[in-house]
C-alpha cells in the first residue's frame, strides 16, 4: 500500500508576486516554501482543454482524515484525472499559515473554516475568496460525561472546557454558543488540554467539564466511552462551514481559474459518488481510498460508516445539486452572528468575498 503521506515533490522557488509575498509576511506569519501552486504546462492526461494540470492543494490537518474524504476520493477514484488534474496535496498545521501561503502564491487552493475565513478578512484584510462550501454544517462536538452532561447552549455557564489550543476555531466556536445563550464568555474556564487519546479520563475525573473534538473522534469515544455525551455546536450556531479559497491576485490569473473550475467539478463529482454508495454503507469508498490513503478513522468500520453519513448530510444540506457551492445566506448568517458575538467588526459585506463563478455543475 502506497504511503499515505503528502506527496513532496521538492520545494521549488516561490511563484509569487513580491506583492503578495510582502502581503502575507505583513500578516504575520512565515511562509512555507511548498511546490509550485499551479501549472499550465501539460503533463499528459485526458482532461478537456489539452494536457493534466499541476494543482497544489493545502491541507490544514493531516491529509489522511475522513475530513478530506471529497479530496481524497477525487484522488483515487479518478475523478482529478478525469478533469485533467494532477492534484499535489500538502499538509500544514492549522489555518494561520495555510492563509498566508495561499497569499504569498505557494499553493493555489486550501480548505478553510468560515470562522477563520472572515476573521482573516475582517480583522486582518487577508485578500481571501470564497469559492465554494464544502462541509456546510459545522462538525465539531463538545464532549462530555452524564455526570454533567452538556447538551444545549445554556449547560456552558459555570463550566470549565478542554480546548485543543486557546484561540482556534474551537475556541471561538464555544464563545459563538455561548453568545446564542447570552452567557459571559468569562464565565467559562478554560484549560488547553490537546488532541491526544484519553482526554475524557480528565472529564471522568472532574477536571474539566467538556472538551472539543472533531466528529470522528466523537464518535469514536462515544462507541468506548458509555457515559459520554456529545453535543453538536451546529444545533444552535450557523458557523461551522467548510469553504475552499484562494486569493484574490492568485484568482485573477487566467490559468488558475480553469484550474480552479476543475478542482471543484472533480470535488462535487467525488461527493456524488459518496452520495451513491451510502447505501453500500461506503464499502467502494473506504476501499478506494484506502488503497493510497490509511485513514485512521477507518479502522472502525461502524466509526467510518457512521462519520460518513454525517459528512454527506453536511455535503448535502442545500441539495445535491448544489454541492461546493456557499450559501450565501447561511455566509450573511454567520458574519452576523460573529459581529453580535464581538469577534469581527460590524460594517462589512461578506458577499464580497464570495465567488461563484466556478461553481461545479449539477450531474
Amino acid at each position: 500500500m502506497a504511503s499515505s503521506a503528502p506527496r513532496n515533490r521538492g520545494l521549488l522557488p516561490l511563484q509569487q508576486s513580491r506583492r503578495a509575498f510582502l502581503g502575507a509576511v505583513a500578516l504575520g506569519v512565515s511562509v512555507p516554501l511548498l511546490a509550485a501552486c499551479g501549472d499550465d504546462s501539460d503533463s499528459g492526461g485526458d482532461g478537456s482543454g489539452g494536457g493534466s494540470k499541476d494543482l497544489t492543494f493545502l491541507s490544514v490537518i493531516p491529509l489522511p482524515s475522513i475530513s478530506n474524504a471529497p479530496e481524497l476520493l477525487a484522488d483515487t477514484g479518478g475523478h482529478f484525472t478525469k478533469h485533467g488534474l494532477n492534484v499535489q496535496f500538502e499538509a500544514t498545521q492549522g489555518s494561520p499559515p495555510a492563509i498566508q501561503t495561499v497569499i504569498a502564491g505557494s499553493a493555489l487552493l486550501t480548505k478553510l473554516g468560515d470562522i477563520e475565513t472572515i476573521t482573516a478578512i475582517s480583522d486582518k484584510n487577508a485578500p481571501l475568496v470564497n469559492l465554494g462550501g464544502v462541509e456546510k454544517q459545522g462538525l465539531l462536538r463538545f464532549m462530555s460525561s452524564k455526570r454533567k452532561p452538556l447538551t444545549k447552549a445554556e449547560d456552558f455557564r459555570g463550566v470549565t472546557m478542554g480546548l485543543p489550543s486557546t484561540g482556534g476555531t474551537s475556541e471561538k466556536t464555544l464563545d459563538l454558543v455561548l453568545a446564542s445563550a447570552g452567557i459571559p464568555r468569562e464565565s467559562v474556564k478554560r484549560q488547553v488540554v490537546g488532541l491526544a487519546p484519553g482526554i475524557f479520563e480528565l472529564v471522568k475525573s472532574g477536571r474539566i467539564d467538556g472538551y472539543i473534538v472533531s466528529l470522528d473522534t466523537s464518535l469514536s469515544v462515544l462507541a468506548q466511552e458509555p457515559d459520554a455525551v456529545a453535543f453538536a455546536p451546529s444545533s444552535v450556531v450557523s458557523a461551522g462551514s467548510q469553504a475552499y479559497a484562494t486569493s484574490k491576485e492568485q484568482l485573477a490569473r487566467a490559468g488558475n481559474q480553469d484550474q480552479i473550475r476543475r478542482f471543484l467539478q472533480a470535488i462535487a463529482d467525488s461527493i456524488r459518488f459518496m452520495v451513491d454508495d451510502e447505501k453500500n454503507d461506503f464499502k467502494e469508498t473506504i476501499r478506494l481510498i484506502g488503497t493510497k490513503h490509511q485513514v485512521p478513522s477507518f479502522k472502525d468500520p461502524g466509526v467510518a460508516v457512521e462519520a460518513l453519513k454525517l459528512f454527506v448530510k453536511s455535503w448535502t444540506v442545500d441539495g445535491v445539486d448544489k454541492v461546493v457551492q456557499t450559501n450565501p445566506d447561511t455566509w450573511r448568517s454567520t458574519y452576523d452572528v460573529m459581529v453580535k458575538s464581538g469577534l469581527v467588526p460590524a460594517g462589512k459585506d461578506p458577499s464580497q468575498w464570495l465567488n461563484a463563478d466556478y461553481a461545479p455543475k449539477a450531474s
